[in-house]
């Protein structure tokens, strides 16, 4: 048994701070029922770089496992019925709707708990539901912005810099499902459900917390320099420097230890973290002077025999043939919706009971329909009008 067997989640999210969060829960073994549009998650037709896999979005794809779709048209009296019945049986919901639209639709936390009181209540947000934001569009970029992380990402002398994954909706993903989790054993201990409200600004805080700290409290913020220094208020040789053949990624070390390893004698000079720091890209500069020289596997070699953090610089084409990523089984193949397969990121947790796990590749648009509403009571007669109707869409409808 897995720890949220027997838990149903009524899915009203897409994109990836949503969405990634209730497929985390679909891992953990919830029975996911993704509510989607008749004409589907905008995921299933977005595409990265211009490309679509197979017709699919790769977002989609990424974020989707584990779950059931069910394709209905909330506009509809018809189809806020079927909602609202997938809800009255569901144990968690999740959303990711812009503050009021819920409510619009006749299902907030208020609405909900007339008929199901022990819901566990999950809404993500850009800003919050209240307050002088609460009503701005938002987007990952916007909360790095907002909170300082592009201000000091990059080098001096350079604009500011984003990272290079949507880091913010990532983040807020996991704590809307860990959260979750949280409130479903308060349920466990006291049968009582609740309201869990996460939004995208809270967790671009929450993922700066050391660099936060350290700007309120010493009062200055993180100057970055100008090599390709790992953290801003980090000294050498945390890092990445040129090699002959291409770059190298150095951890937290010892200098000492890195000018024995390298015979950089001129090293010695540099005493204290205080110094350390203030001399950053000049020292930087120093070890740099022999990594050049040398071959990547050659001197991540040296530095691993010498107890040093260090890895070559990957591109995330080669991150599948990792030799470690492999034995944690960190890449799988599932079934594409439309046929074939193709390769994702695996479950990045063990457990040694109630292991996660993948039961349901991505589906299809509205391939759980018809299951879904026969659970809820719907008999086929009722399922065929509503499709003849288009209240709903069930698995291989070809409307345009």
């Amino acid at each position: 048994m897995q720890a949220l067997t027997d838990v149903t989640v009524a899915d009203f999210t897409q994109l990836m701070a949503g969405g990634w969060s209730t497929q985390k829960l679909g891992d953990m073994g919830a029975d996911v029922i993704k509510i989607e549009r008749p004409t589907g998650d905008v995921q299933r037709e977005m595409s990265y770089r211009g490309t679509l896999l197979d017709g699919t979005g790769i977002g989609y794809l990424t974020m989707n496992r584990n779950k059931r779709s069910v394709a209905l048209d909330l506009k509809t009296d018809e189809g806020h019925r079927a909602a609202t019945k997938i809800v009255e049986a569901a144990d968690v919901l999740v959303h990711n709707y812009r503050p009021g639209v819920m409510e619009r639709l006749g299902l907030s936390y208020d609405d909900v708990t007339e008929f199901n009181p022990e819901i566990v209540y999950v809404a993500i947000s850009g800003y919050g539901s209240s307050g002088p934001y609460a009503d701005r569009p938002g987007q990952d970029l916007i909360y790095q912005a907002m909170t300082g992380l592009t201000s000091y990402t990059g080098r001096a002398g350079e604009p500011p810099t984003p990272a290079g994954t949507v880091v913010i909706d990532e983040h807020t993903a996991t704590l809307a499902a860990m959260h979750t989790v949280q409130a479903l054993y308060h349920r466990e201990r006291t049968g009582d459900g609740q309201k869990v409200e996460t939004n995208l600004l809270n967790a671009a805080v929450d993922l700066q917390c050391n660099e936060l700290t350290y700007s309120m409290n010493v009062g200055e913020d993180l100057d970055r320099g100008e090599k390709t220094h790992g953290h801003p208020y980090l000294y050498p040789p945390y890092g990445i420097y040129q090699t002959d053949d291409g770059h190298v990624a150095i951890g937290m070390a010892p200098l000492e230890t890195i000018a024995d390893t390298f015979e950089l004698d001129s090293l010695a000079e540099y005493d204290g973290q205080r110094q350390l720091f203030e001399h950053r890209d000049e020292i930087h500069d120093v070890i740099e002077s022999y990594t050049e020289t040398r071959p990547t596997d050659d001197v991540v070699d040296e530095l691993v025999a010498a107890d040093v953090q260090a890895s070559a610089v990957r591109y995330p084409t080669e991150v599948p043939e990792n030799p470690q990523v492999q034995h944690n089984d960190m890449i799988l193949e599932l079934d594409h919706p439309n046929g074939g397969t193709f390769k994702t990121t695996g479950i990045p947790v063990d457990m040694s009971s109630s292991e996660p796990a993948v039961a349901r590749s991505p589906p299809g648009l509205g391939a759980d329909t018809r299951d879904v509403l026969g659970d809820c009571g719907y008999s086929d007669a009722d399922i065929d009008r509503l499709e003849a109707n288009d209240v709903i869409r069930v698995a291989g409808d070809s409307r345009e």
